[in-house]
């Protein structure tokens, strides 16, 4: 089944997850993350401050091309916006510099933080794709149409995604997002098709 392209720039298993999903890589994190309230979808993680100019490295939970670029404005939890004064390092693992943070003590307090987009904005980047907030509560089901559980969230496991399945017998079923299993993510039909598996049977 076909659908529209993913959002995802990198290749080869993130292409074939992407290709798993049928309707295109989900493309932000969904909100409450971590245990969190605030809204919005997360796109970073702040991890640690790096050198003496007040920059920080982000882990990105993103897959919209320049989510990080100079001039966007991110939300960041208990902070309030941040705007991107500098960028540096890789697309996997960028150093990124915000305006009013000018040394390593400034930066410290961003240590760990959340960085968020509203959902409305996530959807104009990510055009013809799905979010991740779109996968929460939709049905599985096995190819046959036998129901599986429900969709409660969505881990980034290296570079293979993991739905989490509250199975309707009980309990947690993880599900690799790989052509293989995923058969297809139906966002409008409220359901996913997952192929069964040993843990199905």
């Amino acid at each position: 089944m076909t659908g529209p392209r993913s959002t995802s720039r990198s290749t080869s298993e993130r292409e074939r997850t992407a290709a798993a999903h049928g309707r295109g890589r989900a493309s932000e994190l969904s909100t409450g993350v971590a245990g969190t309230d605030t809204e919005g979808l997360v796109v970073g993680v702040i991890t640690v401050p790096h050198g003496v100019r007040g920059e920080v490295r982000v882990d990105p939970r993103s897959d919209v091309p320049d989510r990080f670029r100079v001039g966007a404005v991110l939300a960041c939890d208990g902070l309030g916006p941040l705007t991107i004064r500098s960028l540096r390092g890789t697309e996997a693992a960028p150093i990124v510099g915000f305006k009013g943070y000018a040394s390593r003590p400034e930066a410290e307090p961003l240590r760990g933080r959340f960085l968020r987009v509203s959902v409305d904005e996530a959807r104009r980047a990510t055009k013809g794709s799905y979010l991740w907030a779109d996968l929460v509560g939709l049905r599985a089901e096995t190819p046959a149409g036998e129901p599986i559980g429900t969709v409660r969230e969505i881990l980034r496991a290296g570079e293979t995604d993991v739905l989490v399945l509250d199975r309707e017998r009980g309990g947690d079923l993880l599900v690799p997002a790989i052509a293989s299993v995923v058969r297809d993510v139906d966002v409008a039909g409220g359901r996913v098709v997952v192929a069964p598996q040993e843990e199905l049977r």
